[in-house]
């Protein structure tokens, strides 16, 4: 599970000053703390530092991120080596290279011997053996197969509760031929593995494991819909199928409003009951964001991503709000040199940002027409009046060039127009619709001109302040040049003239900034999550350019409900 390797590699790294968080409370914050500790440790004087991680066929619930060198972050100092069996997708060092997308200038290939052969002959002998062993052989047979389906070792209890195995399979593997007995290993904490990777994946290669998994999924998804019923109490759910349903979901990747049952109250009130909760149920509301931005790159109309971005934005909500409930971001630091602990949470303290949600529910209603901005208004009066203190409203600016003065400052004008190359950016320097109406003087060809002269993170906002006063025809350009800057140099400062140009932005860059930025700015807290710079307020230009209005009407929705659930 990439959770677990995560928590071992960061604890290499807890005496270290670069630690960003004092208790990392999703794989995404441990994935930065190591990541920091990776670049800012090493000194000049310090002796290369080398990072094995050993086995990565082995991960259960993980791929390499398209597009991104694995490892990519670490500093000059760094290097790693990586060990892939011969039990993994290809036995091929340069499919991994490929898969992993390093390239032949920055990386060498050492093959070694395996335990391939020795695995195939020892599952080979296994099955033939129990072939001729009647009922036992296929009872101890299907026990076999649930182990290979497993992703960790499985007690008695969980192979009969998650995979329905009868215990006369289980008791059929003990009195199976001794090959079969030989693959698998009966540890004294009583639980069951196959002896290693290669025996498992050898034995999984001729079974149904696809059904099995499915099987798994279907009995934990139907748990969770009954814990939801109105007549249904709590469930005593198997450990295993707590700690690995999201993993198996993960592989086999069913419906998004599966997913969306991972980042319900019934799956958090069970994740609760367990050690590391809080770690483990951000970890499968993050699966079901992952599922949902998938669905939203792939979706070809406009409700189609309306409703992926409404599953976006509850999941973003929702770990935003526990994130406040356990707050160890704003209270002491000093515990970065002991072991990693992870965090918990009381789901009874308030998260403090009651106003902010009533801001922000007030400024999306504002953004709406007719029977969507009452809807949302209803909602926004409901947190109004959930408030302890009375108090104006105000609705939070949203990042629009609507109402940008057209006359021009003579003096101004002529100032950009003798701009030497790159000047025209830092003349522009300021908030996006000053910029933009400092551009209101100019022609249209020479605007895209002197914009283009700059160069580096100004170029985002020189483009920008220059879209309003484009003809339409010149629109799509000028904000195409927008997003290239923006992907090479952009930074958060520059992220709300970017959000004022999502009426003409492509859909595809539309999906990667809202995916990108999101509830994924670790430094941010829960209340600049919903009305801050780059919240959930910022980001109704772009909801609107991707799922129209039904968009902005499905984040306030998530606020207003995840709102009651966890206040």
């Amino acid at each position: 599970m990439e959770r677990e390797a995560l928590k071992v590699l960061l604890g290499l790294f807890r005496s270290s000053w670069s630690a960003a968080f004092s208790r990392p409370r999703s794989p995404n914050e441990l994935r930065w703390s190591i990541a920091g500790a990776l670049r800012w440790d090493l000194e000049m004087e310090d002796p290369v530092l080398l990072v094995i991680v050993d086995g990565l066929e082995r991960a259960a619930d993980w791929e390499p991120e398209k597009g991104v060198p694995f490892l990519d972050e670490a500093g000059f100092r760094v290097r790693f080596l990586v060990s892939v069996g011969v039990e993994g997708p290809s036995a091929r060092s340069s499919d991994w290279r490929q898969h992993l997308e390093w390239t032949e200038e920055t990386s060498a290939v050492l093959h070694l011997p395996g335990e391939a052969t020795a695995a195939e002959e020892a599952v080979q002998q296994a099955r033939d053996t129990l072939a001729g062993s009647g009922d036992v052989g296929r009872a101890a047979e299907r026990c076999l197969d649930a182990l290979a389906t497993a992703l960790a070792p499985v007690s008695k209890d969980d192979l009969m509760a998650a995979f329905e195995l009868p215990s006369a399979s289980i008791e059929a593997l003990h009195r199976a031929p001794r090959p079969a007995r030989a693959l698998v290993v009966h540890a004294d904490d009583g639980t069951y593995r196959f002896g290693n990777d290669a025996m498992r994946a050898r034995w999984a290669a001729s079974a149904d494991i696809a059904s099995l998994e499915d099987g798994i999924v279907d009995r934990g998804l139907a748990s969770l819909r009954a814990a939801r019923a109105p007549e249904g109490g709590a469930l005593t759910w198997p450990a295993y199928l707590v700690e690995y349903l999201g993993a198996h979901m993960t592989r086999r990747a069913p419906a998004l409003s599966a997913f969306m049952e991972l980042v319900s109250p019934a799956w958090l009130a069970t994740w609760m009951e367990r050690p590391g909760g809080l770690v483990g149920f951000v970890t499968d509301a993050r699966r079901a964001r992952t599922a949902a931005e998938d669905a939203l790159f792939s979706a070809s109309t406009e409700p189609e991503r309306a409703a992926a971005l409404n599953h976006i934005t509850r999941c973003a909500v929702v770990e935003g709000a526990l994130f406040a409930k356990e707050g160890s971001r704003h209270g002491p630091r000093d515990d970065r040199a002991h072991p990693y602990k992870e965090p918990s949470v009381d789901l009874t303290k308030p998260t403090g940002a009651a106003r902010a949600r009533a801001a922000a529910l007030v400024t999306l209603a504002g953004t709406l027409a007719g029977v969507e901005r009452e809807a949302v208004q209803a909602w926004a009066d409901e947190a109004r009046a959930a408030l302890d203190e009375a108090g104006e409203l105000i609705p939070c600016p949203i990042p629009s060039f609507s109402g940008i003065p057209t006359g021009a400052d003579p003096e101004l004008t002529r100032r950009l127009r003798d701009a030497a190359p790159n000047e025209f950016g830092s003349l522009l320097s300021g908030p996006y619709h000053e910029a933009a109406a400092a551009c209101a003087g100019l022609e249209p060809e020479e605007a895209l001109r002197l914009a283009g002269s700059t160069e580096g993170v100004l170029r985002v906002t020189a483009f920008a302040a220059i879209v309003p006063h484009l003809p339409e025809a010149l629109r799509e350009r000028a904000v195409a040049e927008v997003m290239d800057a923006y992907w090479q140099h952009g930074d958060d400062d520059t992220l709300r003239s970017v959000l004022a140009c999502a009426p003409w932005m492509a859909l595809d860059n539309a999906a990667c900034v809202l995916c990108d930025v999101l509830g994924n700015r670790w430094q941010k807290d829960f209340e600049n999550l919903l009305i801050g710079w780059g919240g959930l307020t910022d980001f109704a230009p772009l909801l609107r350019r991707l799922g129209g209005s039904a968009a902005i009407v499905g984040a306030a929705s998530a606020i207003a409900e995840v709102g009651r659930w966890l206040p």
